[in-house]
């Protein structure tokens, strides 16, 4: 079936323009859109050269050398673990961001965000009780933790679902960056004084909104952004 050129909608046989932006279609000569597509019967795989057992290994020793080096001069020049810890968590925590989406025979996205996330989390907690300890972990960094990962696997799950196109994907960023300033400052506001009092949140997602309406109407009427284009060039 033939598809817009202008906003990707399909078009029914026979069309003489599209449903959706009025753009006149024009068809090749011979095109019949009642002929199956005679592409190719045997699709040959060709094998990555990409070996993620070596790159797991690799990265386990980028990171393992400077934890066992800031322990050692630690203890060797300091009293103790005291700053070393901190280090030590940091490269466990990239670590695990650079080899998660390898460590499954799949690809399955929300498994290795959920996993960086929990990653992230265990960083933030052995900040939280490392001299000097706090209570910040549990009213703080793991709401603002849960909301970013959360925003971020659905911006990524509707992107590869083809759901939200470039503009909508756009406004999905700016809608979802005004929701984690709000929560943000929800959780600190509430650590700090026992009550929510949202200000500056509120002035970010003023300012996103109507940018997120703008970029999905664009994004909806793509003659639009067409002609935008074409003036800017000339």
């Amino acid at each position: 079936m033939p598809y817009c050129v202008i906003c990707g909608v399909e078009l029914q046989a026979g069309a003489k323009e599209c449903p959706l932006c009025r753009t006149e279609v024009v068809l090749p000569p011979g095109f019949d859109p009642q002929v199956a597509d005679p592409g190719p019967q045997r699709w040959d795989v060709v094998e990555s050269a990409f070996d993620k057992r070596i790159w797991i290994q690799v990265v386990s020793v980028l990171m393992a050398l400077p934890a066992l080096i800031s322990v050692v001069f630690n203890v060797v020049f300091g009293e103790g673990l005291t700053w070393s810890p901190y280090v030590v968590a940091s490269l466990a925590t990239v670590w695990v961001w650079c080899v998660s989406p390898f460590l499954y025979r799949r690809n399955i996205v929300p498994l290795w965000i959920a996993t960086d996330a929990l990653a992230l989390l265990g960083l933030l907690y052995v900040v939280s009780v490392l001299p000097p300890a706090s209570d910040w972990f549990v009213p703080l960094a793991v709401p603002i933790t849960l909301c970013l990962t959360a925003l971020v696997l659905v911006i990524v799950m509707l992107a590869r679902g083809r759901v939200l196109r470039k503009l909508q994907l756009m406004a999905a960023a700016l809608i979802a960056v005004s929701v984690l300033c709000i929560v943000i400052e929800a959780s600190v506001d509430r650590y700090l004084m026992g009550s929510v009092r949202l200000q500056w949140s509120l002035l970010v997602a003023v300012t996103c909104a109507p940018l997120a309406v703008v970029a999905a109407l664009l994004q909806r009427h793509r003659a639009v952004v067409e002609g935008m284009k074409f003036w800017l060039r000339m």
